[in-house]
């Protein structure tokens, strides 16, 4: 058992080493970058399928300004950039409307005309509700000036800074609103956005970390969160573990304070509104008409302000939309963040991608059928793409690259050791094999070597000898390159009959053959298979002694012995050399049997269990119960005489003629039996068998056992 088990814990480690090796090639992408934009590639493909998607959940309205909105505030005297009493009136006008907050995506950094941006300024400080845009620059540190820079710091959030700043470096400048804008606004909010590696915006950045040079970083807000806080000031926001609460809901954030978008579709998704027209509604309302939007267009919505016009566009590609606005980007974190439906994003990348190795390694490895191995293969990566389809649905986006290349890698590098390495021993086995397996057998044993146990194993098997009778008198008569000739020739021939019948050449031993049915492939009908061939290898010895009696050389004759029982087999011998074969008392008791036939001058003995598979199909008589050397307890021994459906007339009535005689044996009518036998010797002139039955009739005691002393 040492080389099985020496082989077994190789191929265990070659295994263990390739999983290693797709796991150390997920580290190595990982390293360069290519994980990330591999994995970029399925979450596209997640976002593209819609599965699970959701339009928005709370009451969103974008305000567009438009190139609508643009061309009306021209032909009204007001080109752009519009006056920021503009802004005033339109914020008025919304809060009068029941809006619950106005966030306004536009950078009011630049001074105007002074009277304008007092208007805006009282507007803002006059009521609750609104945020305004600001934005972080690496030119600087810092604001404008020293106060600008204090008044920013106060605004920062009583959130721990600990955990974003282990994740990403703080942030150095700033561009605020005009002062007087900032400090009547309730809420300011960073609107820088970062794309993924490959430009696409996937991910949202809730919170920055920010302080003046030389002091403490505080969180600051992106406008998404500026404007939930602004619309719901009455709401808590904490830490809770990974995610960030905020009142009833938590949003799961990665350590870098990241939010992987629920994106809800292309640009426009978000009820939108113009601009132009909330400004007409104003016109309208001096005049006593209607407004052009319904009163519960803005009632406890939150209403976002953002430029989408010729020139002046802020778009982002996104997996839904190669020009998503920027200002909806802001929408969809904003609506993630109040519905609580962000995408987590767990990183399980190294631990998911060393389970897809193993769980390869161990299905090429363990399955040597070609095509079984690949529908398992198949089946787990349909198994894996409904979990990770699941999850998605679920609200979690599983890794997908991670696993695909630590998987495909493995299974390569699998599949690659048994084409070069496995199957090179195939060839081998091959080689070693095809000259005494059948083909449609060797085929198995290839597809399957672990039938082939090393060291052996206890299996039901029938053995088969054969023997030469008179090679010795040809040997004196030959030449020894003739005689060489014809045991070549005479193998050949003899052994075409028992592969046919699916059986295996264990070995030659001098002029005789020992073959195995039943292994290394089990089959059920062994007996019959074993002296189907028998039969047939008995017509090609008549055919060779025919053909030696025509060219004037001594005759010969084939005997053969067979029985079924169980065996040792396996590969047996030293670790270096070793042979497929059999040992055990089956092998001695079919040997026995083969050299029986001296004793009873037949050609063909079969034991009753390898009989009991052919006698539906062969025409036979039962020789008797016999003792052979080594075994006390005799066993029924039959002889077969043809194929039922090739049996003779006269082969017929012999065997009907024998079992009418061994039927009065049973009875202990003696007479009945000599009778019987003396018939059946008149059917067959010059029958052995019968002729012993008669001799041993002679001693009243015979009772149809035989007990051989010599082999």
């Amino acid at each position: 058992m040492v080389p099985r088990y020496n082989a077994t814990m190789r191929r265990v480690g070659i295994a263990a080493l390739i999983a290693f090796v797709g796991w150390l090639a997920v580290v190595l992408a990982q390293a360069t970058g290519l994980l990330d934009r591999l994995e970029a590639v399925t979450l596209d493909a997640r976002y593209t399928l819609g599965l699970g998607q959701k339009p928005p959940q709370a009451k969103i309205v974008v305000a567009w300004i438009d190139q609508d909105s643009m061309e009306y505030m021209d032909t009204a005297g007001a080109p752009w950039p519009w006056p920021r009493e503009v802004y005033g009136q339109a914020l008025a006008h919304l809060r009068q409307a029941g809006a619950r907050a106005v966030i306004f995506d536009v950078l009011f950094d630049q001074r105007s005309n002074g009277d304008d941006e007092r208007a805006f300024a009282e507007v803002l400080a006059a009521g609750p509700g609104d945020a305004l845009a600001m934005k972080f620059v690496g030119y600087r540190d810092g604001g404008r000036d020293a106060a600008e820079t204090t008044a920013m710091a106060a605004r920062g959030l009583d959130l721990s800074a600990d955990r974003v700043l282990a994740a990403r470096a703080r942030e150095r400048g700033l561009v605020q609103p005009l002062p007087e804008f900032a400090a009547g606004a309730d809420r300011l909010g960073f609107v820088n956005i970062t794309a993924d590696a490959d430009g696409t915006f996937r991910r949202y950045d809730l919170l920055r970390p920010w302080g003046p040079p030389g002091e403490p970083a505080k969180l600051q807000p992106s406008l998404a969160l500026a404007a939930a806080l602004a619309a719901f000031p009455e709401r808590e926001l904490a830490w809770n573990g990974g995610a960030l609460q905020f009142g009833p809901t938590a949003l799961p954030l990665a350590v870098d304070a990241r939010l992987l978008l629920n994106l809800r579709g292309p640009a426009f998704t978000f009820k939108p509104v113009k601009f132009v027209n909330i400004l007409e509604s104003i016109t309208r309302a001096d005049t006593g008409e209607p407004p052009l939007y319904p009163a519960d267009t803005f009632r406890d919505a939150i209403v976002l302000v953002g430029i989408h016009a010729e020139g002046l566009e802020d778009a982002h590609p996104t997996p839904l939309d190669a020009q998503l606005p920027g200002v909806e980007l802001h929408a969809t974190a904003l609506d993630n963040l109040l519905a609580g439906d962000a995408i987590k994003a767990p990183r399980s990348e190294l631990l998911l991608a060393s389970l897809a190795a193993t769980a390869a390694v161990t299905v090429v490895f363990a399955l040597t059928n070609m095509a079984w191995t690949l529908v398992w293969l198949a089946g787990l990566l349909l198994l894996a793409t409904t979990g990770v389809l699941w999850a998605w649905t679920s609200l979690v986006a599983l890794p997908v690259a991670a696993p695909a290349v630590g998987g495909g890698t493995a299974t390569g590098l699998s599949f690659l050791w048994r084409l070069v390495v496995e199957g090179r021993q195939k060839r081998e086995m091959r080689r070693a094999f095809q000259s005494y397996l059948a083909p449609e057998v060797l085929a198995e044993v290839l597809a399957d070597p672990k039938a082939l146990r090393l060291g052996g194993e206890t299996r039901d098997v029938t053995l088969f000898f054969t023997d030469l009778q008179g090679f010795t008198s040809l040997a004196e008569k030959s030449e020894p390159q003739q005689l060489v000739a014809f045991l070549n020739d005479y193998f050949t021939r003899m052994c075409a009959p028992v592969l046919l019948q699916r059986g295996v050449i264990d070995k030659f031993i001098g002029d005789a053959i020992m073959a195995i049915f039943g292994a290394p492939v089990p089959t059920a009908d062994q007996g019959r298979a074993a002296v189907h061939a028998a039969l047939a290898a008995l017509q090609t010895s008549s055919t060779i002694a025919s053909e030696l009696r025509a060219r004037g050389l001594p005759p010969i004759a084939t005997r053969i012995g067979i029985h079924r029982g169980l065996a040792v087999v396996g590969n047996m011998g030293s670790t270096s050399r070793f042979d497929y074969t059999a040992i055990g008392d089956t092998v001695n008791l079919a040997a026995r049997l083969e050299g029986a036939n001296k004793a009873f001058g037949t050609h063909c003995l079969v034991s009753e269990t390898a009989w009991a598979d052919a006698a539906a199909t062969v025409l036979g008589r039962e020789v008797g119960r016999i003792a052979v050397v080594g075994r006390q307890e005799p066993i029924r021994v039959f002889e077969p005489l043809a194929l039922l459906a090739e049996a003779t007339r006269e082969q017929r009535a012999l065997a009907a003629a024998w079992d009418a005689a061994h039927a009065a044996l049973r009875r202990g009518d003696r007479a009945a039996l000599r009778a019987g036998i003396e018939h059946c010797a008149s059917l067959r002139a010059d029958d052995p068998l019968a002729a012993l039955w008669l001799q041993r009739l002679g001693d009243p005691t015979f009772a149809g056992e035989f007990r051989l002393d010599g082999k």
